[in-house]
């Protein structure tokens, strides 16, 4: 698959995700799971085409097994990036999801504590919030949406849009309110994910946080869901980051 054509093969599965839920299902936990196994479902091993170099990127899911409140946000995308030159890059990217009160344009489950709390542990955390209307004020954000060939020849003039927005939780602390005014500082989901978290970006690579993330539940509060991916841009297969097993486990559905 082209890697422009993979954007918007993640942002259809994950709009598709997120516009299920709502109404009757409309609930953080519900959509994030909804969401993690679309993205499972459709993605266990891709690689993609259209770079200098290859782009090769295996994914796969954990929860955790006792739910319990976390210092760590919602969903933690844990990245091993191996690079052409044979370096090993092992880093986290940390999520904390809301989701749009019905027929309201706030987040009234966003509170600065938990937000605050999360930033001191994780400064590179992002807010996910989940809207069920269509989103177009953070494209400008994600330029390969736009100027892709892929995008224009399948929908031409119209505006793209996504459902799941992600921006740094630092910017949300900053503007102290929690309303749809936050979309204009953030980028879709698909593009925080492979344009960002799967080249290296703004995962947090502090040693310590990194273990805590991926089993340390007990003692730091462990991210309720996990994302495991692979990524090689060499001609090595991509290799899945380890993981705490007796805290995490497959999704039993999934």
């Amino acid at each position: 698959m082209n890697y422009s054509e993979y954007f918007q093969y993640l942002e259809q599965a994950i709009a598709e995700a997120v516009r299920d839920c709502f109404p009757f299902e409309w609930e953080e936990n519900h959509i994030t799971f909804s969401i993690t196994k679309a993205l499972f479902k459709k993605n266990q091993i891709v690689s993609l085409e259209g770079l200098d170099r290859p782009f090769k990127i295996l994914w796969d899911v954990r929860k955790l097994r006792k739910p319990a409140e976390t210092d760590f946000g919602d969903v933690a995308v844990i990245v091993r990036l191996t690079t052409w030159a044979g370096e090993i890059l092992e880093g986290v990217g940390l999520l904390e999801a809301k989701r749009r009160d019905a027929r309201k344009n706030t987040f009234s489950a966003a509170k600065l504590r938990q937000l605050r709390q999360i930033s001191s542990k994780a400064p590179s955390a992002r807010l996910m919030l989940y809207d069920y209307d269509n989103v177009s004020s953070c494209m400008d954000n994600s330029p390969i949406q736009f100027d892709d060939h892929f995008y224009r020849r399948r929908y031409g003039s119209v505006q793209p849009y996504t459902h799941c927005v992600c921006l740094p939780v630092g910017i949300a602390i900053q503007q102290g309110k929690f309303t749809t005014d936050l979309h204009k500082f953030g980028v879709p989901l698909s593009y925080q994910l492979v344009g960002r978290y799967f080249r290296g970006f703004d995962l947090e690579l502090d040693p310590n946080t990194v273990a805590a993330v991926k089993g340390n539940a007990l003692k730091n509060g462990g991210a309720r869901t996990l994302l495991l991916v692979g990524v090689s841009t060499s001609t090595a297969e991509p290799t899945l980051p380890d993981i705490n097993g007796n805290l995490y486990g497959p999704p039993e559905d999934i």
